[in-house]
């Protein structure tokens, strides 16, 4: 597998001034916009902990309908599978938008649907008040969700890489990984914090919504700075010469489609690893080991604390050493650790579990550091946004949305350390890709 990546993908042609060594203000606006906006994580943790604490979601409480707790796991990472469905679609519809017609104003309608479909979750009745329109109501939101998702991750990071100096872009656009694990993050300390100041009566009437009524206000600041952000020196160069794409969907399956599947396979360690440790290891901790409900939240809260604190750091090293070695350098280790990590997360002793996150999640941060550049390196400016949101949206929805449930039905099967297999083969493909995306670079400078 190889692929053709023109001369304009590469650094430092990714700016219009590619002498250029600071970043323009913009680049930190438009980081500024990110962080209201990274909420996916977010949202399932608060489920999870409205869940937990009383079911403030009573009405879509799926151990209501199975009365048992495994069961009602697996189900509940159906659901969350589910919603990634809709990603692509996303990708489909607003990517294209933002390669013909710019990132900024693509990137506001989506945060305004992103905005009002979290907040319209947070208001809803419940099953005793509307009947079977509350669930219906629920998964209509949550498609909105996905659909917004879809077409928002990719443009922001096309964004700030367009608007990033070549020598710190691997830095300014770590920022958007650091996002996802702000979100987390932010739902796993929110969790923590109403679960403990609550009642099961107050979170049941009222506190499961908070959160999601908060999306309003962080939407509504995100929105605002994404309208002050002028558009990206690089479109504007596009558009100035004539040369935006009339169909970019079109030319980038027609011309990029190698680079796309290439991008699936890079971001596929990413996907699978955030998944494992933030969304499939606090319920696995409770279900499959002596752990407490609080003992998993700490757990899980240490572990993203140490992939936040490490992003940054990681995301400039990408910057010195390249994409591609720190690329395969970490998904190497990841498949060194990645059952031992399980084990010790298995053990029923807290000190250990916390010591595993505390390895583990770093590497996984070192490894998305690569990734999102990398990604943006590969596409001209013309197909970015498309291509970029592609192959990230189609690895989430592969390798993020099923892995709770494989994982967790995995562990019922064979034990809570069996997981480990599934999640290594998924690095292994990442080192693959890794390898196709090296030999593809190189053959396009030899160019």
């Amino acid at each position: 597998m190889s692929a053709t990546i023109h001369r304009d993908r590469l650094i430092p042609g990714l700016i219009a001034d590619s002498d250029r060594d600071e970043p323009t203000p913009d680049v930190i606006e438009g980081i500024r916009a990110r962080f209201p906006t990274e909420t996916e994580y977010d949202r399932m943790l608060t489920r999870k902990m409205a869940r937990r604490a009383g079911a403030g979601y009573r009405s879509f409480d799926l151990r209501l309908l199975t009365g048992n707790s495994f069961v009602s796991l697996l189900l509940t990472f159906g659901a969350f599978a589910a919603s990634f469905v809709a990603r692509p679609l996303g990708a489909v519809i607003f990517a294209p938008l933002g390669d013909k017609y710019g990132r900024r104003t693509v990137l506001s309608v989506v945060i305004i649907l992103m905005t009002l479909a979290t907040a319209g979750i947070g208001l809803l009745p419940t099953y005793y008040q509307i009947g079977v329109a509350a669930p219906i109501l629920l998964m209509t939101l949550r498609l909105v969700q996905g659909i917004s998702a879809g077409g928002e991750y990719g443009g922001a990071t096309s964004l700030i890489a367009e608007f990033a100096p070549p020598s710190r872009r691997g830095f300014f656009v770590g920022f958007i990984s650091l996002t996802v694990g702000g979100a987390m993050l932010f739902g796993s300390g929110t969790a923590m914090v109403l679960t403990r100041t609550l009642s099961a009566e107050s979170m049941a009437a009222w506190g499961w919504r908070l959160p999601l009524l908060l999306s309003l206000p962080l939407g509504l600041i995100g929105l605002y700075i994404r309208f002050r952000l002028e558009e990206t020196p690089a479109f504007t160069a596009l558009s100035r010469e004539g040369r935006v794409q009339k169909s970019p969907l079109l030319t980038t399956l027609r011309r990029d489609y190698r680079s796309v599947l290439i991008g699936i396979g890079i971001a596929a360690t990413n996907s699978c690893m955030m998944a494992l440790y933030f969304i499939y290891m606090p319920s696995a901790l409770k279900e499959f080991t002596d752990f407490s409900a609080a003992d998993a939240q700490l757990i899980t809260f240490v572990g993203l604390v140490a992939y936040c604190v490490a992003v940054l750091p990681f995301a400039r090293m990408s910057d010195r050493v390249g994409r591609i070695p720190q690329l395969l350098v970490s998904s190497a280790t990841l498949i060194v650790l990645i059952y031992p990590s399980l084990v010790m997360l298995s053990s029923g002793v807290l000190a250990l579990a916390v010591a595993a996150m505390v390895v583990v999640t770093p590497v996984v941060a070192a490894n998305i550091a690569a990734v999102t550049p990398l990604l943006t390196e590969m596409f001209g400016t013309d197909t970015r946004y498309t291509g970029l949101s592609l192959g990230w949206q189609m690895s989430t929805t592969l390798f993020a949305g099923p892995t709770p449930i494989i994982l967790a039905a995995l562990a019922g099967l064979g034990g809570s350390t069996v997981p480990a297999f599934y999640a290594m083969a998924v690095v292994a493909l990442t080192v693959i890709a890794g390898i196709f995306a090296a030999r593809t670079l190189a053959r396009s400078r030899a160019h």
